[in-house]
């Protein structure tokens, strides 16, 4: 069970490779609560309170603290919605039980979600459930019960196990789109007289590299996030400004790449040399092949592709291709975390802006094919 365990979250937190500080020493000293299993977010939460105070019946003072309408206080944090009831077991003790969900699409169900959250400092750990102080007090803060250490767990194996297996083939789907097809560059225009090479394959493309990645893993977390907590709501502001960033440097990308420029004229070039070699006698194998590259630039590998251009490996290329990478699996380590799209802060938003309009504003100078030999 341990090993599966394991197992589904490693997969889930790929690219991650750190695991999350639990627990502190002062939850130690804390009272222990009478279960020994654990409380899984979404089941029922209850605490055996004890025998209530000497001189007091049992039923009145579960009445009395209904009549308060307590919440669950998880590590600290108030949990709000979450209305506990009171009742006596058979012992004649004090009971309590509330409600741990965290699933819904309001802004009830994002609060309960996000405290839950600061509760754990992040829902998940590759260490398993944490052991919480869990008390009832009022909504307002506070604690009216004494604390209990409880081990909670962000979700079940089975979430766990789904959202791992639908979070894989959604971003294995991105992956095939990308290498199958939809990361390179736009089909080159063919010159007339000049064939086509045979399962001629074009070069990958930076722009489109960097959206397929940003919608695989907005798509792959929304999966695993719905999978697990059946919230639809949790597109944050801050993702969405970054897909617009992504979106319109791909948008820009596209359109430079299809207006006239001057390797088309450089391609008309290569293609007279081609013409000129082949009509030699005997023709001139080596030159017509030479001149065949330099009309249609041919895939050099998905490395080379994204970082150079006809004049070699660029700068601007590598800083965005090193930038999307670094702030794709922080945003991968903040799902798994939190259980939630983070909220990119403006900062951030601003440095992916500049990241992508360096790399656009350089992409106008670039140079796809070489000027011929010979020619100015």
């Amino acid at each position: 069970m341990m090993m599966r365990r394991t197992i589904i979250r490693t997969i889930f937190a790929a690219v991650l490779g750190t695991t999350i500080a639990a627990g502190g020493a002062a939850q130690a000293q804390m009272p222990t609560a009478a279960a020994d299993t654990t409380v899984v977010l979404g089941q029922p939460l209850t605490l055996n309170l004890g025998a209530p105070p000497a001189g007091t019946d049992c039923a009145t003072q579960a009445a009395t603290l209904n009549a308060q309408a307590l919440v669950l206080v998880a590590n600290g944090q108030t949990i709000p919605g979450a209305r506990a009831s009171f009742g006596c077991s058979s012992k004649g003790e004090l009971v309590g039980t509330a409600s741990t969900s965290i699933a819904g699409n309001g802004d009830d169900a994002a609060q309960r979600r996000a405290a839950w959250q600061t509760a754990f400092s992040g829902f998940f750990s590759l260490a398993g459930a944490k052991s919480l102080p869990v008390a009832f007090g009022p909504a307002t803060g506070g604690m009216t019960t004494a604390p209990k250490m409880v081990s909670i767990q962000g979700a079940s194996d089975r979430d766990l196990g789904l959202a791992a297996i639908w979070f894989a083939l959604v971003a294995a789907l991105f992956l095939f789109a990308f290498f199958r097809h939809f990361g390179r560059t736009d089909a080159i225009t063919p010159i007339a007289g000049v064939p086509m090479p045979a399962n001629y394959r074009a070069p990958y493309s930076l722009a489109r590299f960097q959206l397929l990645w940003w919608s695989g893993i907005v798509t792959a977390s929304y999966v695993a996030i719905l999978t697990i907590t059946g919230s639809m709501d949790t597109i944050t502001t801050g993702t969405m400004a970054l897909m617009g960033i992504v979106g319109g440097t791909s948008v820009l990308a596209a359109f430079q790449d299809r207006r006239p420029s001057d390797d088309d004229t450089r391609r008309h070039q290569h293609a007279a040399a081609y013409l000129a070699a082949a009509a030699a006698n005997p023709p001139d194998q080596a030159a017509m092949a030479a001149s065949l590259a330099e009309v249609y630039p041919p895939s050099q590998g998905l490395l080379p592709d994204l970082l150079s251009d006809a004049a070699g490996y660029n700068i601007h290329r590598l800083q965005l291709l090193a930038w999307t990478g670094v702030l794709g699996i922080t945003f991968l380590y903040e799902v798994t975390r939190t259980l939630g799209m983070p909220e990119l802060s403006a900062n951030l938003l601003a440095l992916t802006g500049i990241s992508n309009g360096t790399y656009f504003g350089f992409k106008m100078q670039e140079q796809q094919v070489p000027t011929p030999t010979g020619t100015a």
